[in-house]
């Protein structure tokens, strides 16, 4: 395969990317994407080293780079002049992404996140109890989707009855990633944004009057660190970040985790033998599938990478995806093996000051439902002959649909 006959969007490549991987490891390290106007990185070493780097690239592409999710003028209206534009405060660089991310990363200590496990072994079990009612279901609407979404509403303290119209907000606010929205629909998507935003406002202005232990009431009474009241639009943006973060990828996870177990039952039964190996798999399903493939950075100031010149100016990708498939870090890197030294070193949740304040929390998430998947269920396999297909995307990796049979 050569490199320069390809592109990370064709549909073949985002069916099925690996090969690709592999020959941008070997002839192109650090390629120029015509069609993303942007360098790709590709190698663990070469990633790890940009992340390393805010200095030099940033993260903050809304405020240094002008970027925005909406390609149309029109969506970005409705935002701005019904709600809140979008400002991700966590996706600023340090020192002052730091200030920021205390706000909410008490949420997910290590005490913390234990204090959570009995609720996420409820709200699994529910879910399990529903599907066992029949024998099969679309894995992805009966539990992939459920599981995560009702444990962030819980974590910002939301009532649990509203996470199905959480869900609709969270899900249409990621669809500007896949960069192939029409003009109707970025304008139907920013629309949804201002319910979501009105309706977190809504419950911040409650919990300021009184604060309650979870996350929104934190961030309804938070300030900056000069002690000023933090601006709405900063509030409103971390706790978008939050359901988003706390939500996608953990129901991508999820479903990939599945059709592995699916496709490769020796995998299963081992882990029904022996649960204790659920968290390397867990980790394996991480590394090979990442559901977050990569994101970009703005360079600031000239750079080079693995002696590549990456001029001032120029967007860069780097390709979490494909370092976790780097053969130099992960020998053998597309077999899933539970005996792995190193799987937790994969970037699926990124690395350095942006490493995902959640990440514990979605290993609690991804062990509790694989255990209880594997228990409950002796058997489950693909419900159709035609293969699962892929979500189209540049950043994000998740299947559309897995229907499943079980007993």
């Amino acid at each position: 395969m050569r490199v320069e006959s390809h592109s990370l969007m064709d549909p073949e490549i985002q069916a099925d990317p690996y090969a690709y991987y592999h020959a941008l490891h070997e002839q192109a390290p650090v390629y120029w994407m015509p069609d993303a106007e942007a360098w790709l990185v590709t190698r663990y070493r070469d990633v790890q080293h940009v992340l390393r780097h805010p200095e030099i690239w940033s993260n903050d592409l809304l405020g240094k780079a002008g970027f925005s999710m909406f390609q149309h003028e029109e969506a970005r209206a409705v935002l701005e002049a019904e709600g809140w534009p979008r400002d991700t405060r966590l996706q600023t660089d340090p020192p002052i992404h730091r200030d920021y991310r205390a706000l909410v990363s008490d949420a997910f200590t290590a005490g913390r996140v234990r204090a959570l496990a009995p609720f996420v072994e409820r709200e699994c079990d529910a879910l399990l109890d529903s599907m066992a009612e029949t024998d099969s279901c679309e894995f992805i609407e009966a539990f992939a989707a459920w599981l995560p979404i009702r444990v962030v509403t819980h974590l910002l303290g939301l009532p649990g009855e509203d996470a199905r119209r959480i869900k609709r907000w969270s899900d249409a606010w990621v669809e500007p990633l896949s960069s192939a929205l029409t003009l109707e629909r970025e304008i139907e998507v920013a629309r949804l944004g201002v319910e979501l935003q009105k309706y977190l406002a809504g419950w911040m202005a409650r919990k300021q009057e009184r604060p309650t232990p979870d996350v929104l009431s934190t961030l309804a009474t938070a300030t900056s660190p000069d002690g000023r009241p933090l601006p709405m639009a900063e509030k409103m943006g971390l706790a978008e970040h939050l359901i988003v973060g706390g939500h996608e990828t953990v129901t991508s996870a999820l479903a990939a985790g599945t059709k592995l177990l699916i496709e490769q039952p020796d995998v299963a039964a081992t882990l029904r033998r022996d649960p204790s190996r659920i968290r390397n798999f867990v980790e394996e399903v991480l590394r090979l599938e990442s559901p977050s493939q990569g994101f970009f950075r703005y360079a600031v100031a000239d750079g080079e990478v693995a002696g590549t010149r990456i001029p001032k100016g120029s967007m860069v990708h780097v390709r979490f995806a494909a370092a976790n498939r780097d053969p130099e870090v992960f020998p053998n890197p597309d077999v899933l093996d539970l005996e792995r030294p190193n799987a937790g070193a994969h970037m699926a949740f990124s690395q350095g000051e942006h490493h995902c304040v959640g990440a514990p929390l979605a290993r609690l998430e991804l062990q509790t439902a694989f255990r209880g998947l594997l228990s409950r269920f002796p058997h489950f396999e693909l419900a159709t002959q035609e293969p699962p297909r892929i979500v189209p995307g540049l950043a994000l990796r998740t299947l559309e649909r897995l229907p499943i049979r079980f007993r």
